[in-house]
């Protein structure tokens, strides 16, 4: 399991045709080399490094190491499970690798609209990083959250790093479709309170009231400032794997 402290915003969806899923960008707010600077820089700033080692619970001692090869993580979007859109995941932060001692963290950046880059995560252990290192020259790194399942995306192609299985994101769509089509906000499931928050065994992520129930899992990360970040380290720590 993972430590954890994070704070999640719904994303609203509308259900419309989907045209296609043929091209070369597969995802929304691919990471460019220009936006990885930003996201190590805004990682590794000295308030931001002061919080990793509380985190990571090295407070006076000798300050972490915040950087590295940073990882962008993508998320399966709504609006491909519903058919609105042909792109499979949208962005949900750049992970930047922490050590202090043995110990490890992800420190996860966001951008904002106006396209500045903030903290707005720390999370215990290499988990991105793993996954990432399974991932092939080219690929992206795609979660589906509601069983924190990990695929490497290759332009229309979709391979799990878990079994190995290949499919075209054609297939793909309509598989999610399947699991997650009558549990997206707005639907009956969501109106009847069930998706309003969730606990999967998988993440560790909780509910606002500490459910455990696994719906439609709540995507994108609220931007937070490095302030709250810090104000944060003072509650009760949560774990995911």
């Amino acid at each position: 399991m993972r430590k954890i402290l994070t704070t999640l915003a719904l994303t609203a969806i509308g259900v419309l045709g989907l045209s296609g899923y043929a091209g070369a960008d597969p995802v929304e707010g691919a990471v460019t080399p220009a936006d990885s600077a930003k996201a190590q820089a805004a990682a590794s700033a000295p308030d931001v490094t002061a919080t990793v080692g509380k985190f990571l619970g090295v407070s006076g001692l000798a300050a972490p190491q915040v950087g590295g090869t940073s990882v962008p993580v993508y998320e399966l979007s709504p609006d491909f499970v519903s058919g609105r859109s042909p792109k499979v995941g949208r962005l949900a932060y750049v992970a930047v690798p922490a050590t202090a001692g043995s110990s490890t963290a992800s420190v996860w950046t966001v951008r904002s609209p106006s396209g500045a880059w903030t903290v707005a995560n720390i999370a215990a252990g290499d988990l991105e990083f793993r996954n990432a290192g399974k991932v092939p020259a080219g690929a992206l790194l795609l979660r589906e959250p509601q069983t924190n399942a990990w695929y490497a995306v290759t332009g229309s192609t979709i391979r799990s790093l878990a079994t190995g299985k290949v499919q075209s994101l054609s297939q793909y769509q309509r598989d999610v479709a399947a699991r997650y089509g009558d549990k997206m906000p707005g639907s009956a499931y969501d109106r009847s309170g069930l998706a309003g928050g969730f606990a999967s065994p998988s993440t560790g992520v909780v509910s606002p009231t500490g459910g455990g129930s696994t719906p439609w899992a709540v995507l994108g990360v609220l931007v937070l400032g490095v302030a709250a970040v810090v104000a944060m380290t003072t509650g009760p720590a949560l774990r995911r794997r």
